[in-house]
């Protein structure tokens, strides 16, 4: 079985999409106790440590997971700056020099574990701008460095190379009900086998659907969830139906055997909320609404155009992001009155129904948020192994 570690590896998105592609997660790291705890939770395999990789050299790391072998790393370092676009333009941005930016270190301490385990072939996850951020220079820089790895040992020549053009990939694309971005840099060692990006599985806006499945949308990713209220406080529910599942909620519910499904909880929406939203239709915003009711629950109308959105329920999400853990209301239910419980925002990440998020309300909001959704993720693990499978017979 090939096997992979997880670096920055959150609450386990991006690993639970390689598990299900049939790869093996040995190790992950990141920086908070409650994400580290879900993550250990739902990856039986893997030695999830609580820590700042810049105090975990990967020879440290190699002890703690037993193993010097690791077939690929995943992961998504923060974006780095580099000294490329001008200590000048730095300072103005963070207040500190270039060489004091943390995200350049987080993203090179990624490359050490690199260069430590030589794994095959690995995979950097970041934003889509992350390409084209101040004219590219970022990106140039990254790939650079990535392809300097090793050249001391192996006469000037770099190991890796990295899988150009570099993709930007919709997870709506995938089976995943939400329009959700990511950049995924893929670079592996130099062969004349190339790693392919996975083609899509389904249409949304694409010109071409020949050969493609429907979009999944919010109504067929939650239609079948327990029943609940605003301010639910039990995490521990019954599914709502059992009979006529449709092929997203058959998928979620494929290794969860149990009549009960956890994280309902659903957050208290304050009264004034609860007074506007009746008023919003499927796929309506805060300034679609009559200034009368604007003045219900006011915001700055300069800023925040969209501060209040009903799902809509025939058409997939709009990107899930952390916010969710503050207050939801970008996320107010398609037909009721409050916004989405955990398990419903991470059904729409497209979250198996047997992950369970540890920690308190905000925290597993924030956990979903953050993830890269796990069918974006098996999609990328299937090319992977194909890659992976198809050197080995080389």
């Amino acid at each position: 079985m090939y096997e992979f570690i997880d670096l920055f590896c959150g609450a386990g998105g991006f690993s639970t999409g390689l598990e299900l592609a049939g790869f093996r997660c040995i190790g992950g790291i990141d920086n908070i106790e409650t994400i580290v705890k879900t993550h250990a939770l739902n990856h039986k395999h893997s030695k999830s440590i609580c820590g700042d990789i810049r105090e975990i050299p990967p020879e440290k790391f190699a002890k703690i997971i037993g193993k010097k072998k690791v077939d690929v790393i995943i992961g998504g370092p923060p974006c780095p700056t580099f000294s490329t676009i001008g200590d000048a333009k730095i300072r103005s941005v963070t207040g500190l020099p270039t060489e004091k930016d943390p995200r350049n270190q987080l993203f090179l301490e990624y490359l050490k574990y690199v260069e430590y385990f030589r794994p095959e072939i690995f995979v950097i996850e970041n934003v889509p701008n992350f390409i084209t951020k101040y004219n590219g220079k970022i990106f140039n820089t990254a790939v650079k460095i990535i392809e300097s790895i090793g050249k001391e040992e192996n006469g000037g020549e770099g190991l890796y190379e990295v899988i150009k053009p570099v993709q930007v990939l919709n997870s709506v694309y995938y089976g995943v009900p939400q329009t959700r971005k990511r950049m995924l840099l893929v670079a592996q060692k130099k062969s004349k086998l190339k790693f392919s990006y996975p083609k899509p599985t389904h249409y949304y806006d694409q010109e071409d659907k020949k050969g493609l499945k429907h979009f999944v949308t919010v109504g067929d990713a939650i239609g079948d969830l327990p029943r609940i209220t605003d301010n639910w406080r039990v995490s521990e529910v019954e599914y709502s139906k059992y009979t006529r599942l449709n092929e997203y909620q058959k998928i979620m519910r494929s290794n969860h055997s149990s009549r009960f499904v956890s994280n309902n909880i659903c957050r208290m929406s304050n009264d004034r909320a609860k007074q506007v939203f009746p008023h919003m239709p499927q796929g309506g915003k805060y300034m679609d609404l009559p200034p009368e009711i604007r003045r219900i629950l006011p915001f700055r109308e300069d800023i925040f155009h969209d501060r209040l959105k009903r799902l809509i329920m025939d058409q997939p999400s709009w990107t899930v992001i952390a916010h969710i853990g503050m207050d939801g209301y970008m996320y107010i239910h398609p037909t009721e009155n409050r916004t989405l419980s955990v398990r419903e925002a991470a059904r729409l990440q497209s979250f198996p129904d047997d992950f369970v998020f540890v920690g308190n309300q905000q925290e597993t909001y924030v956990q979903v948020g953050n993830a890269v959704p796990p069918l974006l993720g098996k999609a990328m693990g299937e090319s992977l192994m194909e890659f992976l499978k198809k050197r080995r017979t080389k």
